[in-house]
């Protein structure tokens, strides 16, 4: 092999897709998203605050407690998510996506074993299956930073 170089092709510099433009004004889904994400986790570390001091203070069986974790580990999550969404942060998007399809699951498991009622459990469906219908659209894809 010759040491002049001439056997190897010539390197070539890597070029990245040009990235579109993030709106300039934040879009009316992400302010509604980011709103119902926070209002609805605000809600749920309220109830999942009151929900674990009384499985505390009646020594409920270690299951209820760590169920009342778990709510507000979630709820805390949907806060941290909607706060990112609305800020633009694509871990906001990633996070909001996660917690929707977490209470789906969740709403499926308690309507499964008789834990909620079918309207409660068709209702929370239909509201996360509308937010996760808006965090896929173009816009709030747009805002987060695309694929970048």
């Amino acid at each position: 092999m010759a040491q002049d170089g001439a056997s190897r092709p010539p390197l070539r510099p890597r070029y990245s897709r040009p990235s579109p433009p993030r709106p300039t004004t934040r879009p009316g889904s992400v302010w509604v998203v980011s709103l119902l994400l926070v209002g609805y986790g605000l809600l749920g570390t309220s109830l999942g605050t009151v929900l674990l001091e009384d499985a505390i203070s009646h020594g409920e069986e270690d299951v209820v407690i760590l169920m009342a974790v778990i709510s507000l580990l979630l709820s805390a999550a949907q806060v941290t998510s909607g706060i990112g969404l609305f800020f633009g942060a694509r871990w906001g998007r990633t996070g909001a996506l996660t917690v929707c399809g977490v209470n789906v699951l969740s709403v499926a498991v308690a309507a499964a074993n008789d834990g909620v009622g079918a309207a409660q459990a068709w209702i929370a469906v239909a509201v996360n299956a509308v937010l996760v219908f808006i965090l896929l659209g173009e816009k709030v894809h747009g805002w987060t930073g695309g694929d970048n």
